[in-house]
């Protein structure tokens, strides 16, 4: 290769990485020029009718050019403040350059020898992630805790070294065939499908999951978790995990996590508190109260993907015994060379992975503790104004006084010519249709309400004032039409 070849593959690279940042930064930075949620005729034919492997090669500008204008003909507007889908937040700029760096280097913290500073800076990136939720820690020689490519590979981490412990490491090699143990597993129904997903890919099987009923809070049914848990020991069976849920995708509710800590204490099992959407708020002083008793999870799951606004593909496992976790994954071959370095990808299942934890560290160190909880504060406080225009508002009905940025309604005048969840689903519909806001419908108890789920730190007041307005436009415009 020659030096003016490379320099040409050098200046190509500075300007198509030019092309790419404007394009993110108008994203970003001017939201409202695209529409909420779009996606082209176009596309949805594509999905069916692919376009054919190209046998010739072409020029990377035209490339980046047909990839930008290819995501922008279906584009779910994340970075848009009237997004209120599911909880899919616009990232911290800071953060997606780190991911961008971490990624053009190719390093990894999955082995010392193949990235040193990503194996440190993920390490410090655990303790400062334990430090912000306020789960307390003992530093060894290893870190108590692994990053994940999301919360449902953490589930099922956790899902595994509470079986590893509880049954008795021996079962790592000789399985569960054989063994005289029926294990059970215990959950809300308000908890998240990566937990029975997890205990089918573990070979526990979905049939040992015990799912149990929420009251009208939406948070486990304490009388009835025991009464389950006590009707299992009497025909045989062997409770070993008690899963917390911090925060439930559908409305935000949090168990009450220190009842859940004595419980699992008292019949042996290991507790686990699935708080992969709300557990950054639970060092917060506005929202603290709610995740008392999580301190005392022997693991917990978090997604800093979430509410901590960094790019998808990065969760994370915490423990209180690191050592633990490396006993259930440690793991080698002839061709590895044991310099007894600090390889973290002897504590989970991945061997080498993308280093998504840059982004958070750069992040953690651009905002600190009390910057990222003012934007956590700032949630909460838009979150609040709705609950509270909700229930002034003549025509709608709210679910639940809302615990973390969830709030969940429904038009509840029952006066109307459709029948209400009908009326709720079309409303939501109509709107969404428009482009200019996009919430999901959820059904809660054969009831049909409106999800808000507040995403964006940019979301303000006003802009949940323009949603009750939009829906209740369309409520009006269904309402003349019906009378004419």
């Amino acid at each position: 290769m020659t030096t003016d070849s490379t320099n040409e593959q050098v200046e190509s690279f500075v300007e198509n990485g030019h092309k790419i940042l404007t394009s993110l930064a108008t994203a970003y930075n001017h939201p409202e020029n695209y529409s909420v949620l779009s996606s082209s005729l176009e596309l949805k034919q594509r999905l069916t009718n692919p376009k054919n492997l190209p046998q010739e090669g072409c020029d990377s500008s035209e490339i980046i050019e047909e990839a930008i204008k290819t995501i922008f003909s279906g584009y779910c507007n994340v970075s848009h403040p009237q997004y209120y889908g599911y909880i899919s937040p616009k990232p911290l700029s800071i953060s997606v350059l780190g991911d961008f760096l971490a990624e053009g280097l190719n390093q990894t913290p999955g082995a010392w020898r193949a990235g040193p500073a990503a194996t440190v800076i993920e390490t410090e990136t655990l303790l400062w992630l334990s430090e912000f939720i306020g789960y307390k820690q003992n530093m060894g020689k290893i870190p108590n805790g692994i990053f994940t490519s999301g919360g449902s590979m953490a589930n099922a981490s956790a899902l595994k070294l509470a079986r590893d412990t509880i049954l008795g490491r021996e079962v790592q090699d000789k399985g569960l065939v054989d063994t005289r143990f029926k294990p059970t597993v215990y959950v809300s129904q308000e908890g998240h499908f990566s937990i029975w997903k997890a205990l089918d890919f573990l070979g526990l099987g979905r049939n040992c999951l015990r799912r149990i009923q929420v009251g009208e809070d939406a948070r486990i049914d304490l009388n009835k978790l025991e009464e389950q848990i006590q009707k299992d020991r009497q025909k045989g069976y062997k409770p070993i995990c008690l899963v917390g849920t911090g925060g439930t995708s559908a409305t935000g509710a949090v168990d009450p996590l220190d009842s859940l800590a004595q419980l699992a204490s008292y019949y042996q099992m290991w507790f686990h508190v699935d708080a992969a959407a709300g557990g950054v708020f639970a060092n917060i002083p506005e929202t603290r109260q709610h995740f008392q008793g999580m301190n005392l999870a022997d693991s917990v799951t978090l997604d800093p993907c979430k509410w901590l606004f960094v790019p998808f593909g990065i969760g994370c496992l915490l423990t209180k015994n690191g050592s633990e976790l490396l006993k259930s994954f440690q793991a080698s071959s002839h061709y590895w060379e044991d310099l007894s370095e600090p390889d973290l990808f002897q504590m989970g299942m991945s061997g080498t992975r993308q280093w998504r934890s840059l982004g958070l560290w750069m992040a953690f160190k651009h905002l600190g503790y009390n910057g990222y909880s003012k934007l956590l504060k700032n949630l909460l406080s838009v979150t609040f104004h709705l609950a509270e225009v909700v229930k002034q508002h003549s025509g709608l009905e709210l679910l639940q006084e809302p615990t973390l940025p969830v709030c969940c309604f429904r038009i509840g005048n029952s006066g109307r010519l459709l029948p209400l969840d009908k009326l709720n689903h079309l409303v939501q519909s109509l709107v969404v249709e428009k482009g200019e806001h996009y919430f999901t419908i959820l059904d809660w108890q054969d009831r049909t309400f409106f999800r808000v789920s507040l995403n964006n730190f940019q979301t303000e007041k006003h802009h949940l004032d323009s949603l009750i307005e939009a829906i209740s436009e369309q409520l009006n415009h269904l309402e003349n039409h019906q009378s004419n």
